[in-house]
Order: structure tokens, then sequence, then C-alpha cells
């Protein structure tokens, strides 16, 4: 076991901060994993709506939603890159607080 009063009060806050931005970085990670996902299968679908069986007309409203729902995705995208970005400098300073290095 752990003799938690050998630290300091700065010492534990310091850590529970690193760990709930820790914990904040990595959810932020699966969440971007999951909308690139998203994102990279809109592109066969495009396809496969672009290139009917036979004669058949494409359906343009339905891949100008998908190509609208791509765009939408890219925005969000774009956003959870700079979140972990700050949160990844967030963790760099808390780290080097919580464990003096």
């Amino acid at each position: 076991m752990i003799d938690l009063t050998k630290y300091s009060q700065d010492e534990v806050i310091a850590k529970g901060h690193y760990s709930i931005v820790r914990a904040e970085h990595e959810d932020s990670k699966k969440r971007l994993a999951v909308m690139c996902g998203a994102f990279a299968a809109i592109a066969p679908q495009v396809l496969r709506l672009a290139q009917p069986d036979g004669d058949a007309i494409p359906d343009g409203a339905a891949i100008g939603k998908l190509l609208e729902d791509g765009g939408d995705l890219l925005s969000k995208i774009s956003f959870q890159i700079t979140e972990i970005e700050g949160l990844a400098q967030q963790r760099a300073v808390l780290k080097a607080v919580a464990w003096n290095r």
C-alpha cells in the first residue's frame, strides 16, 4: 500500500490534473479515429452511387449529401486535431509539474 500522506497536497492536485487531461487526451484521439473511419467510408459510397448498374442515372442528390457530410466531417476532424494538440501541450506542462521533470 502507498502512504499518500508522504505526498504534498500540491503534488496530489497536480497529478490529479494530469490524470484528467491525460484521460481527455486519450478520449479525443479515440473520437478522431472514429471520425477518420467515417470519413474514409464516404469515398467508396460516392463511387458506388456515381457508377450505378446499367444505364441508370447517378443519384446526384445522394452524392451531394455524402460530399456535404464529408465536408462537415473534415471540419470536425480539424477541430479535433486542434483539441488534441492543445491537450498534448497541456499534458506535457502538467507532467513536468506533477513529477518535477
